[in-house]
């Protein structure tokens, strides 16, 4: 049976908007301690890392930071970070010159806490967001920024994941400013951009709801989902094969469009959901459409394209909504259709997302650290 709260994540995602409103009002607090660390030090290269929706939070601020901040970047997971990549310290940069950044939910997870432990060790510079800035992680960081988020009754980190993005693209962006990275009219569009989310993320909800209102039949008889992405929603793509997989457990893969041609489009049946994430405009938009067509003719007729209604293109299952489409903004409007889905699919299988598995794998396995 169903708990009173099995709806909540729902909640949760309506709760988004509201977050990124106060944040944006509160913009020069969140980011001081990021922008003074700018000022004080010439970064010149940045390394992320996170397990699960931090991952993916990582994945899209890696095209941000060279974007926004101009920098290098790169983004890894925590176990390939601390036992085979680790830090260019004997290289190009000093290591002042060097930030790692952790998009941190409990800050607790050891893989995060061990690469801030070694940059710590090292000299390197680190950043963290927590829901628990006095916590483990928190503690090590030079800048700690508490999520307002919250803990989330729903397994799937919806709000979270949109708070851990969304902190660290406005300390990008401010950060930039005040080191002249970025001048006044590009600070102004970026700025203008963060402003119109909370009004984007809205219409992706209310569509979402809607368009799976009017598709279920569709969506439901598919036993395999897709998603396809790139540039920075790439990220997007993988945290909407997160996302389902935690949901509904449904088998859900994830792939960048170049790469989605070169042999996986082939394991297609028809019938199949393909999830088509048609975000920023330009080259990799007209190839999304002409794939789309492609897909749609040979394949299965179940390509889903999630975009903006200022689109002209597209298919009878276009989930289209008043997307802001400014690159590396898109990547938090794109994963609330992902995020409303998610919750749908799983609700009609019956599944209560606020009742978790008997079975914890971070038990047996040790994952976490305990706050000390």
């Amino acid at each position: 049976m169903k708990s009173e709260k099995s709806g909540i994540m729902l909640d949760h995602i309506l709760e988004e908007p509201v977050l990124v409103e106060k944040m944006i009002e509160d913009k020069e607090r969140i980011s001081h301690e990021f922008v003074e660390l700018f000022k004080k030090h010439n970064i010149k290269r940045i390394y992320l890392s996170g397990t699960g929706s931090p991952y993916n939070v990582c994945l899209a601020l890696k095209y941000a930071a060279v974007k926004i901040l101009g920098v290098e970047a790169s983004c890894s997971l925590p176990s390939l970070f601390v036992y085979h990549e680790g830090f260019n310290v004997n290289g190009c940069y000093k290591p002042d010159e060097q930030l790692l950044i952790c998009p941190a939910e409990s800050g607790r997870t050891k893989g995060s806490v061990n690469d801030a432990r070694h940059a710590h060790d090292l000299g390197v510079l680190t950043a963290c967001t927590t829901l628990y800035p006095d916590g483990i992680l928190g503690k090590i960081c030079d800048v700690t920024i508490q999520k307002p988020s919250g803990l989330e009754v729903a397994l799937p980190s919806t709000k979270g994941h949109v708070m851990g993005l969304f902190i660290f693209l406005l300390c990008f962006i401010e950060a930039a400013h005040a080191t002249n990275r970025i001048d006044d009219k590009k600070y102004d569009e970026y700025v203008g951009g963060l402003k119109e989310l909370p009004q984007s993320i809205y219409s992706a909800y209310n569509s979402s709801i809607k368009w799976f209102s009017d598709h279920q039949d569709v969506v439901m008889r598919s036993s395999t989902y897709r998603f396809v992405g790139y540039g920075t929603n790439y990220a997007t793509a993988r945290e909407g094969s997160l996302k389902f997989t935690e949901s509904h457990e449904r088998p859900t893969m994830f792939y960048e469009l170049e790469d989605f041609m070169h042999g996986p489009l082939h394991a297609v049946k028809n019938g199949d959901v393909i999830f088509f994430i048609a975000a920023e405009d330009g080259p990799e938009k007209e190839r999304m459409f002409k794939l789309v067509d492609f897909a749609r003719g040979n394949f299965t007729e179940n390509c889903v394209l999630i975009q903006s209604n200022r689109d002209e293109y597209t298919t009878p299952l276009s989930l289209c909504f008043d997307a802001v489409n400014m690159d590396p903004i898109s990547a938090i409007e794109y994963v609330v259709p992902i995020q409303v889905l998610s919750y749908e699919i799983a609700d009609h299988l019956g599944f209560d997302l606020t009742q978790w598995g008997p079975i914890s794998v971070g038990k047996t396995m040790g994952t976490s650290y305990e706050d000390g």
